[in-house]
């Protein structure tokens, strides 16, 4: 009678187990009701709309500064939304899940699930340098340069170019025939110019006088990387022409390039109120090694 009753109670206790796990499961698989928690779905409500408007951000800047032929690795949403922004889909390298690294474009578009796919790899090896960034926390997505011989080299490449462009800068300093803001030279000498800009301010100066008022086009979040616009006076007296013939004559010598030094945009424009000055602007990302090449 001893074993039976203990036979029994086991068998009881078995069931009582597989009772729990079922009710367990049941619960565990209950629709979500809509009216439980209406705080909870704000908040998913917000980060999604947040991740989304970073995305747009993100988006926004590739299309209107990056250039047309440059290859871009990016996530499968956010190769459609640039495609849907008329960016080049010829362009774009899919990441799939499986694919190893990033390799074989020039920029990688850095989101949540990149970062994920690559994990440390994809800051410390496959793309250590980060041209612009938007937003913060998950959320956060970076415009990354690849490194297509490793980090190591990629980080000699920007040190030298960096001695180039400071170099290329304080000669531009000494140029007679331009004129430089106070601002503008503090930038000339640090090196913080792209070198595109600079070889091209060389040629002009050669064709004409010129006044660089400023520089610009500071990308989102990328730190110190080389500014790729500068403002110019529209006239010169210098020149001995009127501002129409002379602001023709600087157009006509830029436009007239060849690749790299094609801008993207050339421009009259007005900062801060002022008289009109000629923005000349390259696209991202800056090349390097073209000054010592």
């Amino acid at each position: 009678m001893t074993a039976r009753r203990w036979q029994l109670a086991g068998l009881a206790f078995a069931i009582i187990v597989v009772i729990g796990v079922v009710w367990a499961l049941i619960a565990s698989h209950k629709p979500p009701n809509p009216h439980a928690s209406p705080a909870s779905a704000q908040v998913g409500h917000q980060r999604l709309a947040g991740a989304s408007a970073i995305r747009g951000q993100a988006v926004a800047w590739v299309t209107t500064e990056v250039g047309r032929d440059v290859s871009i690795a990016c996530d499968p949403a956010t190769c459609s939304a640039l495609a849907a922004r008329g960016f080049p889909a010829s362009n774009f390298t899919m990441l799939e899940p499986t694919a190893p690294d990033p390799y074989g474009s020039v920029l990688v578009i850095a989101t949540a699930a990149v970062r994920s796919q690559f994990g440390d790899k994809l800051a410390a090896v496959f793309a250590p340098e980060v041209i612009a960034s938007f937003g913060a926390g998950p959320a956060r997505i970076d415009i990354r340069e690849i490194a297509p011989h490793g980090p190591a080299a990629f980080r000699a490449a920007l040190s030298a170019d960096l001695t180039a462009r400071t170099l290329s800068g304080v000669q531009l300093l000494r140029n007679s025939r331009i004129t430089v803001s106070a601002g503008a030279r503090t930038l000339l000498a640090a090196g913080l110019i792209d070198s595109r800009l600079l070889t091209t301010l060389a040629f002009l100066a050669g064709q004409h006088p010129i006044d660089i008022v400023a520089f610009g086009g500071a990308s989102p979040g990328a730190g110190l990387a080389p500014l790729r616009t500068v403002y110019l006076t529209e006239s010169d007296a210098a020149a001995h022409m009127t501002s129409s013939a002379y602001v023709q004559s600087l157009e006509s010598v830029l436009r007239v390039q060849s690749q790299p030094y094609v801008p993207l945009t050339v421009a009259s424009v007005q900062l801060g109120g002022g008289a009109p000055v000629l923005e000349v602007e390259f696209a991202a990302p800056s090349p390097l090694g073209l000054l010592h090449s």
